[in-house]
């Protein structure tokens, strides 16, 4: 019934010249070699963006929590939001140690072998899921970290307090 067409393309070149035959030029070589050294180039941009964020994020935990620290002085009012204070600095902590965590368990998992190689967007988007994740782990406590590194904080607070409350060192 139907006639079926078969297409021919003549004089194309292969997708891989290695296909025809041909050995990589030495143009080839060094746009490779130029393409590896860019990669290379915008993963250490990647890492150094990564550690300036890192370092963002403890140093604003290191500030609350001395903030909760020398707002100690002021009256047991002032205590109950330190000690809030202290939560959410303990919460980020964990998230950001969790975020390290997941971040070198995703290093062990071999992504340059098979079919398909990651991107570096695959790679960025990868890592603010963990950020993500870090910070939904954080928040149900199931780890436990934050709730120790909280406990340890706001005894030595209400240490603190008792000794500023005047016949405390009777």
């Amino acid at each position: 019934m139907g006639t079926r067409y078969k297409m021919k393309i003549h004089n194309l070149p292969p997708a891989n010249p290695l296909d025809a035959g041909q050995l990589p030029s030495k143009e080839t070589g060094k746009a490779q070699t130029a393409a590896g050294s860019f990669a290379q180039q915008f993963q250490g941009a990647l890492d150094a963006a990564s550690a300036r964020r890192l370092d963002a994020r403890l140093d604003a935990v290191q500030r609350k929590a001395a903030s909760a620290e020398t707002e100690g002085s002021a009256q047991s009012a002032n205590l109950e939001r330190q000690k809030k204070q202290l939560w959410q600095a303990s919460q980020e902590l964990e998230a950001i140690f969790l975020q390290q965590m997941l971040s070198a368990m995703q290093r062990t998992v071999p992504r340059d072998q098979g079919i398909l190689k990651m991107s570096q967007a695959e790679e960025v988007f990868q890592g603010l899921l963990d950020e993500e994740l870090a910070k939904v782990m954080a928040e149900t406590g199931e780890m436990g970290l934050a709730k120790a590194l909280y406990d340890q904080l706001v005894q030595s607070l209400e240490e603190k307090e008792k000794a500023k409350k005047p016949g405390a060192g009777v």
